[in-house]
C-alpha cells in the first residue's frame, strides 16, 4: 500500500460503493435496504466523489454476502460492467490509443474509485506487464470478494472498450484457495487463461499482444479534457480529505465533552457555519449524514464493551435521552442498541 496519513481514516469513494450497490441491485438483491441499515446513504454515498468510510462499506459487503447466500457474489458483481458509474475513469479507460496505456492511466487515477484502501501496482515482466492487487482490508472472506470483483470487471471492461471479447491476460494469481472446485472451475472459464490459487498475493500479467491492442475510442481533445478533469479531482480529493480530517477531529472532540453543535464547530475551525456545510457538501456529506456517520461508529463501538450502559452510550454521543438514541439506533441499524449487542 501506498503511504497513508494516519490521522485520516480509510475509505472509498462511491463508485466503488456503487459497484456493489447496482450491481447487486442487478442481480435481484435489496442492496438500498441493506445500505441503509448500515447507516449510509444513497443520496450522499453513491456520489462519485463521496468518501465511504472503510468500516461502513465493509459491513455493508459483509450484509451482502450473508443475505445473498452466494459464495461467489464478488466474482457475479465484478460481471456487471456499468462504464456511467465510473466517471472520468471510464472516459480515461477509452480514450487511450492502446491497452497498456489505458492501464497506466488507470492505476494512475485509480484512488478516486478505491480511496486510500487499495491500489493497482504496475511492473515489467520480460515482455509484458504484471498488476498486483494491494488493499487494507483485513477480512480474508472481503479480500477474496472484493479482487475477485476487481479481477472480473476489468477483464470485462477492457474486453467491452476493446471489442475483443477473446483479450485475456497471461495468466492469474490469487491470494487464497478457491472456496470450491466449482468456483476454481468458474474462475478459469471467466480469465480465460492459467489461474494459480494460494500463491500470496493476487494479481494477473498481460502479455505484449494484449498490450498492445489499439482503443482510442475517443479523440485526443477528449482524452485532454478526461485527464485534466481527473487530475482536479484528484486534487480536490486530497484537499477535502485534510478538510474532512478536520471537521471530525473537532466533532470528535465534541461529542466526548458535550453536544457535537455545528456552531461549535464551525467556531472552532474559525469559519462560518455557511461555509463549514459547503465543505461538507463538496465532499458530498450533510452535517447529519457525518454526525450519523461518527455517531454509529461510535455506538457500535461503545456497545461492544458489556461495562457501558446504553444509557451511557446515549449520554456519550450527545443524545438528549435514551429513547432518541433507540430510535436512532434503530433506524441507522433495523436493531435496537440491545438487540445489537446480543447479536
Amino acid at each position: 500500500m501506498s503511504q497513508v496519513d494516519h490521522q485520516d481514516e480509510y475509505y472509498v469513494t462511491g463508485i466503488a460503493l456503487s459497484q456493489f450497490v447496482l450491481g447487486g441491485e442487478r442481480l435481484g438483491l435489496p442492496t438500498r435496504e441493506l445500505l441503509r441499515s448500515c447507516g449510509l446513504d444513497e443520496c450522499v454515498h453513491l456520489q462519485p466523489m463521496a468518501r465511504v468510510p472503510v468500516q461502513s462499506y465493509e459491513r455493508f459487503l459483509l450484509e451482502l454476502i450473508l443475505t445473498s447466500g452466494d459464495e461467489m457474489i464478488g466474482f457475479h458483481i465484478g460481471q456487471q460492467v456499468m462504464p456511467s458509474v465510473y466517471g472520468v475513469i471510464s472516459l480515461l479507460g477509452m480514450g487511450c490509443s492502446t491497452l497498456r496505456e489505458s492501464i497506466e492511466i488507470t492505476a494512475r487515477y485509480q484512488s478516486l474509485i478505491s480511496g486510500n484502501v487499495g491500489e493497482l501496482t504496475l511492473s515489467s515482466q520480460g515482455d509484458g506487464m504484471q498488476v498486483t492487487l494491494r488493499a487494507v482490508h483485513q477480512n480474508p472472506v472481503l479480500r477474496r470478494h472484493i479482487f475477485e470483483c476487481v479481477l472480473v470487471l476489468l477483464g470485462r471492461l477492457y474486453r467491452f472498450i476493446s471489442g475483443y471479447p477473446g483479450l485475456s491476460p497471461r495468466r492469474i494469481w490469487l491470494e487464497y484457495a478457491p472456496v470450491s472446485d466449482e468456483a476454481a472451475a468458474m474462475i478459469r472459464k471467466e480469465a480465460n487463461c492459467p489461474v494459480e490459487f494460494a500463491a500470496g498475493s493476487s494479481g494477473l500479467e498481460l502479455g505484449p499482444e494484449a498490450l498492445a491492442v489499439t482503443l482510442n475510442a475517443y479523440g485526443d481533445d477528449t482524452m485532454r479534457m478526461a485527464e485534466a478533469l481527473a487530475q482536479r479531482q484528484l486534487e480536490e480529493q486530497q484537499q477535502f480529505g485534510s478538510a474532512l480530517s478536520q471537521i471530525r477531529i473537532q466533532v470528535h472532540d465534541l461529542m466526548l465533552t458535550g453536544v457535537p453543535r455545528r456552531e461549535l464547530v464551525a467556531d472552532r475551525l474559525k469559519i462560518s457555519v455557511r461555509t463549514l456545510d459547503r465543505r461538507l457538501a463538496d465532499i458530498g456529506l450533510t452535517w447529519q449524514s457525518l454526525l450519523d456517520s461518527m455517531r454509529l461508529q461510535l455506538a457500535r463501538e461503545y456497545l461492544a464493551n458489556p461495562t457501558v450502559t446504553v444509557k451511557e452510550v446515549a449520554d456519550r454521543l450527545g443524545f438528549a435521552d435514551l429513547r432518541a438514541f433507540q430510535r436512532r439506533f434503530k433506524v441507522w441499524t433495523g436493531m435496537t442498541p440491545s438487540e445489537y449487542r446480543q447479536k
